[in-house]
């Protein structure tokens, strides 16, 4: 009875003890895993401290991008292959670079690009003052014609073009950030309005800025900010914009691809942009929004390639030439049919399609697909995308490689003059610089504004001389006295045993011949056509290169039937074949007269 009572009362006091027992393992337990979570998290810490710190960075300067940027200043070719290096290692992730060039216009004359600035989404703008490099770096050459690679500002084409023009670079997939705003539904600005709008940031664009001598031996501070503001906030309004038009997920950052961009993109790279232009990406594009602003107040901007011959008449009339027995030759233009009537070599057989048959026999007739290709009516259409309202010949082997082929290879022949619109063109004709560098580079040829390029030089000091002596001949009345003096001085400090102005001196001063010839001016394309003849297979090999540039490029979609890569080398064929070309020609084309002449046989 007792010990049972005894029980009775331990029994509480046992579960009290185990109760008190578990409540503290539990809570050594909890201790123990918010320890543990406590080091998991000091660790990822530690180990992401450089992307955590960068990411609160940003995050703290997320209203001003401009606070972002790491700036370099580079002025030797081993500053820019560091720069380059690490511009590439940020393009493996995000393939977009700010893009824009400095210069300075003296006199209404523009020099070579000073300043190109290339600026990378994580911040790295790179001010690259090619006026002390005096060329353009292989590392940074690539970079700029990696046509993966977007280069984004406002009129990048432009910038583009001085670049191929100043130091025969091609800059390949720029992107003018206004296609993508209206793309995005908002106003096509300049880039200091798109800032404003798309960042909250105030880009400085103060003229003396701008104009500033950005060839001086050391840049100020103001103007590398200035510089590098432009770039970056030029891939900062991309990326801004690009968020428009692809929003990201919750969760995780999306790396921007070339499979990502390209297909919305690439319709608009390396073209200029103009507002109605951008009605009809309003109106085409799929999954954008609308203009927020009416297209009938748009004033179409004037376009570089608006300053081409353009015409919007059919340059094919698809005339008929006939042989005396009624065979089919060609196809002529009106004109050419004209002339043959009023020469009396011909009589007119039909008038819709005008059609003139020959009454002599010709040199040579229409053979296999060589022959059908002139027989061919042609479309009054850009060869590349259709467009019919405006055309422009393009030579897809250039005119000035072309002058130099022997007659044979370029008399009645129009196989490489197509049709393009004046967008095509201008894309094609900077894709074409590509190729003049890389035949400048294989045959030692140097373009312009390289050393031998120009056939004739100029003494400055003679020009100088010469010029104050004309304004004081002819213009001397409408001069302030002051600009008269300094003139005077000019033609005296020549004329140094001469003391007095004379008209007899002005006279002789005047004429001074300030221009001489280059001793080491070498003609770029005549020594490429030169050199291909002789070691690089001929010039069909010549004319094959350009043609499948032509095709890699542009891409055409319109081609006429029977355009062919190799269609010189079979006309040539035929032609021997008929006994109407010289050996001598053949081996310059690259083809052998001994096959020829047995073939026939």
């Amino acid at each position: 009875m007792i010990s049972c009572l005894f029980r009775q009362l331990a029994l509480p006091l046992h579960r009290q003890k185990y109760s008190d027992d578990m409540e503290g393992k539990q809570q050594a337990t909890k201790k123990l895993a918010v320890l543990a979570a406590s080091l998991g998290i000091v660790f990822v810490l530690v180990r992401n401290r450089q992307s955590i710190w960068t990411s609160l960075r940003r995050t703290w300067h997320f209203n001003n991008p401009l606070m972002q940027k790491r700036t370099v200043v580079i002025s030797s070719f081993e500053e820019s292959q560091k720069a380059v290096k690490e511009l590439k290692k940020h393009c493996q992730s995000y393939k977009v670079l700010g893009f824009d060039c400095e210069w300075v216009s003296e006199g209404g004359s523009r020099h070579p690009v000073a300043l190109l600035q290339l600026c990378s989404h994580k911040g790295l703008c790179a001010l690259f003052r090619l006026c002390c490099m005096k060329q353009i770096p292989k590392d940074l050459r690539e970079l700029l014609e990696d046509d993966a690679v977007i280069k984004v500002g406002v009129v990048p084409q432009d910038d583009a073009m001085k670049l191929s023009h100043d130091y025969g670079v091609g800059v390949a997939s720029t992107l003018d950030l206004r296609f993508m705003a209206v793309m995005a539904g908002h106003k096509p600005e300049g880039l200091g309005k798109l800032a404003k709008t798309h960042l909250n940031i105030e880009l400085s664009k103060h003229w003396r800025l701008a104009c500033s001598n950005w060839e001086a031996k050391i840049l100020q501070a103001a103007q590398v900010n200035y510089a590098a503001n432009d770039a970056l906030a030029a891939v900062a309004i991309f990326q801004k914009l690009f968020k428009d038009l692809e929003p990201r997920p919750m969760w995780g950052l999306r790396a921007t691809k070339p499979d990502i961009l390209h297909p919305r993109l690439g319709p608009f790279l390396d073209r200029g942009f103009s507002q109605d232009f951008a009605v009809r990406i309003t109106a085409n594009a799929s999954g954008t929004q609308p203009l927020t602003m009416k297209p009938k107040k748009m004033v179409p901007k004037k376009q570089q390639c608006r300053n081409l011959g353009t015409r919007s008449k059919a340059f094919y009339d698809n005339c008929l030439l006939e042989a005396p027995d009624g065979e089919l030759l060609c196809t002529i233009d009106r004109r050419k049919a004209s002339w043959y009537l009023s020469q009396n070599l011909g009589s007119q057989i039909k008038d819709s399609p005008l059609t003139v048959r020959l009454n002599f026999e010709p040199a040579g007739r229409a053979v296999g697909d060589v022959g059908r290709y002139y027989q061919t009516p042609k479309e009054n259409q850009c060869v590349v995308c259709g467009r019919r309202d405006a055309f422009i010949r393009k030579n897809v082997v250039p005119h000035e490689y072309r002058k130099h082929f022997p007659l044979v290879m370029k008399s009645h022949t129009s196989h490489d003059v197509l049709l393009h619109c004046p967008t095509c063109h201008q894309v094609s004709n900077i894709s074409d610089l590509k190729v003049r560098t890389k035949l400048a580079a294989m045959c030692d040829a140097p373009i312009k504004h390289s050393e031998g390029a120009a056939k004739f030089l100029e003494d400055q000091e003679l020009k100088r001389v010469r010029s104050a002596a004309r304004a004081l001949l002819y213009q001397r009345a409408k001069l302030p006295e002051a600009k008269v003096a300094e003139m005077e001085r000019i033609v005296l400090d020549y004329y140094q045993a001469e003391h007095e102005v004379t008209e007899s001196l002005l006279t002789n001063a005047a004429n001074l011949e300030f221009k001489f010839e280059n001793p080491d001016y070498c003609e770029h394309a005549g020594k490429v056509v030169r050199v291909y003849g002789e070691k690089y297979g001929g010039l069909i090999e010549l004319e094959r290169v350009w043609r499948e540039h032509f095709l890699h490029t542009l891409q055409p979609k319109f081609l006429p039937e029977l355009w062919n890569v190799n269609h010189n080398a079979d006309r040539l064929e035929v032609r021997a074949s008929e006994g109407r070309v010289d050996n001598e020609d053949l081996l310059l084309a690259g083809l052998d007269p001994i096959f020829r002449d047995t073939k026939t046989a």
